[in-house]
């Protein structure tokens, strides 16, 4: 009797949270609703935003690169 509860439990925990991280990309995913993040920056803003994604494209590459070395 204890595990067909646990099962019941489980499986109702599991559709919660699926739901909550389902609306939750949802929420962030939603694009072009309202004032978008690039409308509201400024000129510096924006400028600062693609310098970090050019240092975090090659933070990747290095990451990537450095990790050819640690295989064996």
């Amino acid at each position: 009797m204890d595990r067909i509860v646990n099962m019941v439990i489980n499986r109702l925990i599991r559709q919660v949270v699926n739901r909550g991280v389902d609306a939750g990309i949802d929420r962030v995913s939603r694009r072009g609703q309202g004032q978008s993040r690039e409308d509201a920056m400024t000129p510096e803003q924006e400028e600062q935003v693609q310098r970090n994604q050019k240092t975090a494209r090659q933070a990747m590459r290095l990451g990537r690169r450095a990790s050819r070395f640690t295989r064996f």
